[in-house]
Parts: C-alpha cells; sequence; structure tokens
C-alpha cells in the first residue's frame, strides 16, 4: 500500500513536469493531470493539497539532484577546477537527458507571484551558488585558480553560463549539445 502511495505521487509529478513543459503554469491543472493518470481529481489532492504543491513538489524534485552532485563532490573530494567541471557537467547532463525540468526554473511568473515558491527557488538557485563559491573558494587556496581572481565575481560567471546556456538550449527547442556547450564555456573561462 505505501509503495502504492509513494508510486502515485511520483507518478503525479511526473505527469505534473511533462503538463507544464507542454502548456506552462496556467496549463497545469489537476484535471488535466487526473486525465492523464486515468485517477480522479480527488485521488490527487489525497496526495497533493493544492496546485501549489505540486509545483512545490517539482522544485523538490529538483532540488534532491541538487543534494547528489553536493554530496558526491563532498564524497568524491573533487575540489577546485575539477569540482567546477563536474558540477556544470552533471547540470548539463541531467538537463540534457531531462530537458521537461528545466521549465520548472524559467517558469517565472509561478516565482513573481507567489512568495512560497519565490522563497523556494531563491533556496536551491543559492544552494547551487554557495557549492561553486566554494569550490571556486577551494580552487583559489590550492593555486589552480589565480590569488586575485574575485571569487564572487567567478562564481556569478559560472552559474550564469549554465544558467544562460540552458535557458537559450530550452527556449530554441533544445537543439544543441548542451552538455558540450556549457562545459567548453566553463573552461574557457577557467583558463582566464
Amino acid at each position: 500500500m505505501y509503495n502504492d502511495v509513494l508510486k502515485r505521487k511520483e507518478k503525479i509529478i511526473i505527469t505534473a513536469i511533462d503538463l507544464l513543459d507542454e502548456a506552462g503554469i496556467n496549463g497545469l491543472t489537476t484535471k488535466e493531470i487526473a486525465r492523464r493518470q486515468n485517477i480522479t481529481e480527488p485521488a490527487i489532492y489525497k496526495q497533493f493539497g493544492s496546485k501549489k504543491d505540486i509545483v512545490m513538489a517539482i522544485l523538490d524534485r529538483s532540488a534532491s539532484f541538487d543534494e547528489l552532485i553536493k554530496n558526491t563532490i563532498i564524497d568524491n573530494k573533487i575540489v577546485g577546477k575539477a569540482g567546477i567541471l563536474y558540477f556544470a557537467t552533471a547540470y548539463a547532463e541531467y538537463y540534457q537527458n531531462y530537458p521537461q525540468i528545466t521549465t520548472a526554473m524559467f517558469s517565472f511568473d509561478m516565482f513573481r507571484y507567489d512568495v512560497d515558491l519565490l522563497g523556494k527557488m531563491n533556496h536551491i538557485v543559492n544552494e547551487r551558488l554557495e557549492v561553486i563559491f566554494d569550490l571556486v573558494t577551494k580552487g583559489a587556496a590550492d593555486q589552480e585558480i589565480p590569488a586575485d581572481v574575485d571569487i564572487q565575481a567567478l562564481t556569478d560567471a559560472i552559474f550564469g553560463i549554465i544558467w544562460s546556456t540552458t535557458f537559450i538550449w530550452q527556449m530554441g527547442g533544445c537543439i544543441f549539445d548542451l552538455k558540450a556547450r556549457i562545459v567548453q564555456a566553463v573552461k574557457l573561462i577557467l583558463d582566464c
């Protein structure tokens, strides 16, 4: 029974991600999720109290990948430039293999009008920035990155490459090799 509930909840989240990607935040309705899952709307409300809770679950799903990346970096003691490249590569691969999840990141209207969703997205972004900042700081301490480099500016530039390249890729129909473009850009900035 417990596994069935988890499976249903996960199926609802996956369907919601697909629907958000196809129809945007206004097209993400419990009625359409129910139709696609061949369940009733009350069955959805047994798992989620509201549409907002479903969107929060989508963001949580995205953030759970962040923890995997962070833990891999920590557990394997990947630091400096290698850590930065691992971080950039992992996100690029994730997004390239699951482009629908990027829609949630770039659905600015849903963050603009809801303080809780905005708070959740800000937390996700700040956590990612913190990981990059720590990697850049360690790279500078190990003299892999020049000591005179502004650590915050380099952090922002690396994050900006990942974020903006993913946005351009998503808005353009996902037609170029996201991983190759991000990794190449991050390498260029690290070699300067």
